[in-house]
């Protein structure tokens, strides 16, 4: 009996990940955006980008926001610092489909690998025209690899 409980269980885990997730791009914010042009010279030295990803949700419109902040250094000064936020609603079988046995509702690292890169690859497109004309024109944000980032799933509380 036991066994075969536990098979019910893997095939509804299964047949969970093999569903489709609906949702929609809402907005898309650039919530801060700053060049700190006295802090670039003539040395084209070693740029660095640091990068972190937040996720949240609102729970009244079944939105999640994926932020994520750029920032852009040389020699621990700061360049340009970027937090852009893209908004997605889901329908309500995604939402029901990610919620757990507890009622609560989980966000796998995969799917938040989903939006962060979405997310990241629009606020590439953003500093491309930012940056544009300016001494920044030549650095480009690189590519980011979040599914060597995100490694924990997000609980929406």
């Amino acid at each position: 009996m036991v066994f075969r409980q536990y098979q019910e269980m893997l095939h509804r885990k299964e047949d969970k990940m093999e569903q489709q997730l609906y949702y929609k791009y809402v907005k898309m914010e650039l919530e801060q955006f700053a060049m700190f042009e006295e802090n670039i010279s003539n040395n084209k030295g070693d740029v660095e980008f640091q990068t972190q990803a937040l996720f949240s949700y609102d729970k009244k419109q079944s939105v999640l926001c994926s932020k994520i902040t750029a920032t852009m250094t040389i020699d621990n000064k700061s360049l340009m610092r970027a937090v852009f936020c893209s908004y997605f609603a889901f329908h309500k079988d995604s939402i029901e489909q990610m919620c757990n046995e507890e009622g609560k509702l989980v966000f796998p690292p995969h799917v938040l690998v989903q939006f962060a890169s979405l997310n990241y690859g629009s606020l590439r497109g953003v500093l491309f025209l930012k940056t544009q004309d300016t001494p920044l024109a030549d650095y480009i944000l690189p590519p980011a690899f979040f599914n060597q980032i995100i490694d924990k799933a997000f609980v929406a509380e």
